[in-house]
């Protein structure tokens, strides 16, 4: 009696839950311990509270079917759970298997790379040209207003200049009397050279009788030595031959006479050859000065031109800042205020800025097709006329510029467009970009790979690229490894037999590769 319970205590039941099943039978075993427990705990009984009579007294047997209510569902559950768990000892797929990737290649072929720029761009007339006064004077007329069209040569204001027109007059004049002197200086020439000519005849006439004393000394010599000889003699008397002697002392006498008169009239002669010459030359001196004073009236008449504002080229007036009886003067500075604005409109330019990153594509064998909003359907297309070379400092960009016919008149400067540039570049080899990898930042510099496949493996090879566009990328060198460990690395061409993986994302050096399919590009 000593170990029977007190009236209303309820023994608890021996655990059901057995012992920890060994380590190989858990797995099977740990499902149904799970239920068995939760059965239990349904099960279990309270105890009774003293001094309440056998036969449910004070118990509450609802709590009880409420969590049997709620176990029984969850314990089909979990048993059905259990079922469809797969075995420990099922087959596995080995892990070197499941390692191996499936890539797809391609070999490095030639082609042409094609890089499309969109950039937004002005159009500017081909010749713009500001209109300023050459002198200083009053707007006498106003001929054209905005919006005229006028052809090269046409005036488009007229300035009233008085002084000038004064010195044009007296230009005119200078002149007049520097053709008088060259008129003058002619009829000079001519008088020294009838003065030359007659000097030249008395010459001649000083020769003449220069011979003719000559012959007659000679004359006079023979007579007087012929009756000299004779009055020796006796024959004649001595008389006679002191005047034959006299004669001839007279005719020796008169032969120098004659020869200081023929060097005199050689002395004439000469000067007036020397007058002669002089006279020519006052000619081409008083020519000089008619051709001195043409140009200093040349001078005048076209500074009293430029009264007249023409039109450089045929265009359209876009500015006029200029009214009559205006007085204006000379631009003095580059900010100065034009009194007109001509452009040109048969040819329009149309300017693209073109980024750093884009200027080494651009050429002038790249193509532009243009769109203008404001015109809606309009659209041209030509080819790149013209490149700045030289980058904006401050915009880093490339002025490209389209040279576009424009006969219709229907584009105007100032007008949006948007042009995109095409270029194209061909190219030794080239690689989808899927399959370069670049890495790397500027404080350590870039490194650009691809992948090889080679026995099975992709080898990650580095290399050297060049331009490229949306979808491919230019190859310039491979770097191979070395044949022995002390041996440099070295940079060589692509063969083009080269299989690289098309998809270089998330592989790593040496990886095992399978072979699925390789491109032709």
């Amino acid at each position: 009696m000593g170990d029977a319970h007190p009236q209303g205590t309820a023994s608890p039941p021996p655990h059901p839950c057995p012992s920890p099943p060994s380590t190989g039978e858990r797995g099977k075993n740990r499902l149904s311990h799970c239920i068995s427990l939760k059965v239990w705990g349904i099960y279990s009984p309270r105890p009774r509270t003293r001094g309440r009579g056998v036969g449910g007294e004070g118990a509450n047997p609802r709590p009880a079917l409420s969590r049997l209510a709620i176990a029984i569902p969850i314990a089909i559950f979990l048993l059905a759970a259990g079922c469809d768990r797969p075995a420990s000892n099922s087959p596995q797929t080995p892990a070197a298997e499941q390692a191996i990737t499936s890539v797809t290649t391609v070999k490095p072929e030639p082609g042409v790379l094609r890089r499309s720029i969109s950039q937004p761009g002005t159009i500017q007339a081909f010749e713009q040209t500001p209109v300023f006064s050459k002198i200083a004077g009053y707007v006498q007329k106003v001929n054209v207003d905005i919006g005229a069209r006028v052809a090269k040569g046409d005036a488009l204001a007229e300035l009233w200049v008085p002084e000038m027109e004064v010195e044009v007059a007296q230009k005119n004049a200078l002149v007049g009397q520097a053709a008088a002197e060259v008129k003058q200086a002619r009829e000079a020439v001519a008088v020294a050279l009838a003065d030359f000519k007659s000097a030249e005849a008395k010459v001649q006439a000083t020769e003449a009788t220069h011979l003719r004393a000559d012959a007659q000394l000679q004359r006079a010599q023979s007579q007087y030595e012929r009756l000299a000889k004779a009055g020796r003699g006796g024959a004649i008397g001595q008389e006679d031959v002191e005047e034959t002697r006299l004669g001839f002392e007279a005719a020796k006498a008169g032969l120098e006479e004659v020869k200081a008169q023929v060097r005199s009239a050689k002395a004439e002669r000469d000067a007036s050859r020397s007058k002669w010459g002089k006279a020519r030359v006052d000619v081409l001196v008083a020519e000089a000065h008619w051709e001195v004073a043409k140009k200093n009236r040349d001078m005048a008449q076209t500074m009293l031109s430029y009264r007249l504002l023409s039109a450089p080229f045929d265009g359209v007036v876009t500015q006029r800042n200029v009214d009559t009886g205006h007085f204006v003067q000379p631009a003095t500075g580059p900010n100065g205020q034009a009194l007109f604005t001509v452009m040109r409109t048969d040819v329009m330019r149309i300017r693209v800025q073109v980024p750093e990153a884009d200027a080494d594509w651009v050429n002038q064998e790249s193509t532009a097709h243009i769109r203008i909003p404001a015109l809606k359907t309009y659209e041209l297309t030509g080819k790149l006329t013209r490149t700045s070379w030289s980058l904006d400092r401050t915009a880093r960009t490339l002025l490209a510029e389209i040279d576009v016919p424009d006969p219709q008149g229907k584009l105007r400067p100032g007008m949006y467009v948007s042009a995109t540039i095409t270029a194209e570049r061909p190219c030794a080899r080239t690689l989808p970009l899927s399959a370069v990898v670049t890495e790397g930042d500027v404080t350590v510099g870039y490194r650009t790979y691809c992948f090889v496949v080679d026995s099975g493996k992709a080898l990650r090879t580095l290399i050297e690229t060049g331009v490229r566009d949306s979808q491919r990328v230019e190859l310039l060198k491979k770097q191979t490894k070395p044949a022995t460990p002390d041996a440099g690395e070295k940079w060589e061409e692509l063969t083009g037999n080269e299989e690289v993986i098309v998809n270089a994302a998330g592989l790593t050096d040496g990886q095992q590769v399978r072979l699925v399919e390789s491109k032709a590009k």
